[in-house]
Order: C-alpha cells, then sequence, then structure tokens
C-alpha cells in the first residue's frame, strides 16, 4: 500500500447500521465532592513593588548624599542602580495592578518608582527651580 496508484483502485464499500431500539446513556455517578474555594489573591507582588520603590528612594537619597561629598563616580553607580530599581519598581507596580495582586500597593509602587528615578526628579526640580514667586 505505498505505491499512491494502489489507493485508488482500492473499492470503497458502505455498510448501513440499523439499530433496533434507540441508544440510551446512563447518567455516571459522580462522588460527592465539594469543589475548594478559590484562594485569596495575596498582595505579594504590590509589596515587593512597594519594597523594590523604597529602596530606590534610598538609594537616590545615598547618591545624593555622596555626591555631596565629592565621590563623583560611586554617586554615578548608586543613580544608576536608583534608576534600575525604579524601573523594576514600576514595573512590578503595573503587573500588581493589572493581576489585582496588592492593587493599592501597585498604584503606590508607581508612584515611588516614578518620584524615586533620578531622571524624573531631575526634571521636576529643574522645572521647580525655573518658577519664580512674587
Amino acid at each position: 500500500m505505498t505505491d499512491p496508484q494502489a489507493l485508488e483502485k482500492v473499492p470503497i464499500k458502505v455498510v448501513p447500521i440499523y439499530f433496533d431500539a434507540p441508544l440510551t446513556t446512563q447518567p455516571i455517578e459522580t462522588p460527592d465532592v465539594t469543589p475548594e474555594p478559590p484562594r485569596a489573591k495575596t498582595p505579594l507582588i504590590g509589596s515587593l513593588a512597594v519594597g523594590v520603590a523604597v529602596g530606590a528612594a534610598v538609594l537616590q537619597a545615598v547618591a545624593i548624599a555622596v555626591a555631596t561629598g565629592g565621590e563623583y563616580l560611586f554617586a554615578t553607580v548608586l543613580a544608576y542602580l536608583a534608576i534600575a530599581f525604579s524601573i523594576v519598581a514600576i514595573g512590578g507596580g503595573i503587573v500588581a495592578v493589572v493581576l489585582n495582586r496588592g492593587r493599592r500597593l501597585g498604584i503606590v509602587a508607581l508612584v515611588a518608582g516614578v518620584l524615586a528615578n533620578p531622571v524624573v526628579l531631575l526634571a521636576i526640580l529643574s522645572a521647580l527651580g525655573g518658577l519664580t514667586l512674587r
């Protein structure tokens, strides 16, 4: 039957099937098992995102203090770490808000992550520095 031409030469025979009585199916007996209630969603992701945002803010404050002391290279490294931490906090906050795993904490992490970013902080302080009071 490996020859494709041989398949065309095989006769097809249709055999009708007759049933004397209609088919009935018996109901399947299932044991009385109560389904487990769904587990509550833990706010772990939101909590972790807030922790990372606080870490970014602490790194930013330490970087400013170190730069004030004159250690510019170390302060730059700390600022880059603060940027990375704030990006992770923003991402974790978005995930927490979308998945409802600590939605309020996720919103707090988003705000704190944006404000703890040195680039955003520089833009905010530069904008506020240009304002004059009358």
